[in-house]
């Protein structure tokens, strides 16, 4: 019997679906929030995989699973384009070529995962049984994990986008505090995985369509009841909080007018009344160290925070040692007094490739690009958050968020509220900005703390331990948002264990759908297999 084609009638045609399927996949994230597209998307990707030749199942997978994961991060994280030619100086062609250079690399893990589960795929669209869809799905959502994990890894890691993060307003929200983000994307995928199969031949098998309609609900369900969880507690008096937002251009940032002017904005952003307990100013607001600040805006920060017993903490540069003790500058935050600066800074850990330190072999890739502060020093594991009243602030910078499990030990350590400062103007006025907000909404709820955001161009915010935007200023505008909050206290599982959580599940899955791996029946040749074919020549032996 000829193997049903692939949608679109040929190849081509599956690529074309698994390319559209990929940018549908994009909608389902920030600014859009389309969460339920996003299993539909990937339901759409294998479908495209089935129907492949004898013994190209891998080959035809791999395809389908780079196209969409080309489209999705083309699509995706195009604004990186914007930081390399409108910021970086780097010509259009080199710049556009980067890109798609980068989407490549990312749709590189899609493939692989789609690659791996092909085989167990084809036997479930093929032969649909109870058990073919079982170990086809679980298989698939633990090769989907696998990837999303190595690529938040490798080479420092780059899990912006990751499935989970499209799911922060749906129900499976509910088990981020359990699993985080990656056990939300491989649940994803187990949803997929069963749409899949109730859309494919499964319907003629009761048994069949009944697990996938069990592996689309259930994560669902569990989700949701979950949701109603409330795994940390508020403690400790309100803490008045300034969140001040500079919209400082990128392109004038580091020019000596723009750097004064800047300051004296931020200078008067700290003395506006009525005072705050604290205020939070972005990343690289100083751009400078406080002992370059010039003495007569220095003097007026001081003397308003000493007049109302405020703390100051300013993104800057601070003088820092690398590990063989050469002096560098750190991406930092301090803290300032009433007597200036106090005995607290926090320097940033994870830092940017090409960004923030030049990766061995690529100092031209920089040096093309014209970035200042390109090269920083980093700050340690276990860093002590910033106590302002009853209230402990730990604090990340820009995309130090998007880990969560980096964040996770400060919970640990006794953060009652999590702070991030960040200046993403480098992305000019794209869909970075909700993006990132998407991504601090996650941790909030992975780690149920509230997050504070102050940020250059936007998106300032206030979210609660819940996820929940109580409180955020437009984005490119100059202007300063005071919230009042509390902190909590309590450990999510996931703050408790950080990835051993998600990798748990992982395993859990991978056993299971190897356990469940159709047996061999004597006498029957399993699809996708060559065993029990003729050769050519050699006939009936009763001839």
């Amino acid at each position: 019997m000829t193997p049903p084609k692939p949608p679109g009638g040929a190849p081509r045609g599956a690529l074309a679906i698994a390319l559209l399927a990929g940018l549908a996949h994009t909608a389902a994230f920030a600014p859009l929030n389309l969460w339920w597209l996003q299993p539909l998307a990937l339901a759409a990707l294998l479908l495209c995989c089935r129907g492949a030749a004898e013994g190209r199942e891998r080959r035809h997978a791999a395809l389908c699973g780079f196209a969409f994961g080309f489209a999705w991060f083309a699509s995706g994280v195009a604004w990186v384009y914007v930081s390399m030619h409108r910021y970086g100086g780097m010509p259009a062609p080199m710049a556009a070529a980067a890109l798609l250079l980068f989407a490549a690399y990312l749709g590189a893990f899609a493939a692989a995962s789609l690659a791996v589960v092909a085989p167990a795929l084809q036997r479930a669209f093929a032969a649909p049984s109870a058990r073919a869809t079982l170990a086809a799905a679980l298989g698939f959502a633990a090769c989907w994990g696998a990837g999303e994990m190595l690529r938040g890894w490798l080479f420092t890691g780059f899990p912006w986008l990751s499935s989970g993060y499209a799911h922060t307003d749906g129900p499976l929200a509910g088990l981020a505090p359990v699993f985080g983000v990656h056990g939300i994307g491989m649940l994803a995928a187990l949803v997929a995985a069963g749409l899949a199969c109730m859309i494919a031949p499964a319907w003629n098998r009761r048994a069949a369509f009944a697990a996938a309609t069990a592996l689309v609900g259930l994560p669902l369900l569990a989700g949701a009841a979950l949701s109603p969880i409330r795994w940390a507690e508020e403690t400790g008096d309100p803490l008045r909080v300034r969140l001040v937002q500079g919209n400082v251009a990128q392109q004038m940032k580091f020019e000596p007018k723009t750097v004064i002017a800047a300051m004296r904005a931020y200078a008067a952003a700290i003395a506006a009344a009525p005072a705050p307990d604290l205020v939070v100013l972005p990343e690289t607001a100083w751009t400078v160290p406080w002992s370059r600040t010039p003495a007569a805006i220095a003097e007026r920060i001081v003397a308003g925070l000493d007049a109302d017993g405020v703390v100051a903490a300013i993104g800057m540069p601070l003088p820092a040692e690398t590990r063989d003790g050469r002096p560098t500058l750190a991406n930092s935050v301090a803290a300032i007094g009433g007597d200036g600066p106090l005995d607290w800074r926090y320097d940033k850990r994870h830092l940017v490739p090409f960004g923030e330190f030049v990766p061995p072999g690529f100092g031209w890739f920089v040096e093309m690009m014209e970035i200042p502060l390109g090269d920083f020093g980093r700050g340690g594991r276990h860093q002590p958050a910033l106590a302002v009243g009853d209230q402990r602030l730990a604090f990340n910078i820009c995309y130090e968020d998007i880990f969560g499990e980096e964040l996770a030990p400060q919970v640990r350590d006794g953060a009652t509220i999590l702070v991030n400062v960040s200046n993403i103007a480098w992305f000019g006025d794209s869909h970075a900005l909700p993006q990132h907000l998407q991504i601090s909404r996650m941790r909030a709820i992975e780690l149920a703390r509230p997050m504070l955001r102050a940020t250059n161009t936007g998106m300032t915010a206030s979210i609660d331990a819940r996820g929940r935007v109580r409180a955020a200023l437009p984005s490119y505008t100059a202007a300063s948002l005071d919230v009042e909050l509390r902190g909590t206290v309590g450990l999510t599982p996931f703050a408790r264990f950080g990835m051993l959580a998600p990798l748990a599940l992982l395993a859990a899955m991978a056993a299971a759908a190897l356990a469940l791996r159709p047996r061999r029946e004597p006498g029957r040749v399993q699809p996708g297999t060559n065993a029990g074919r003729q050769r050519p020549g050699r006939g009936n032996p009763a001839r």
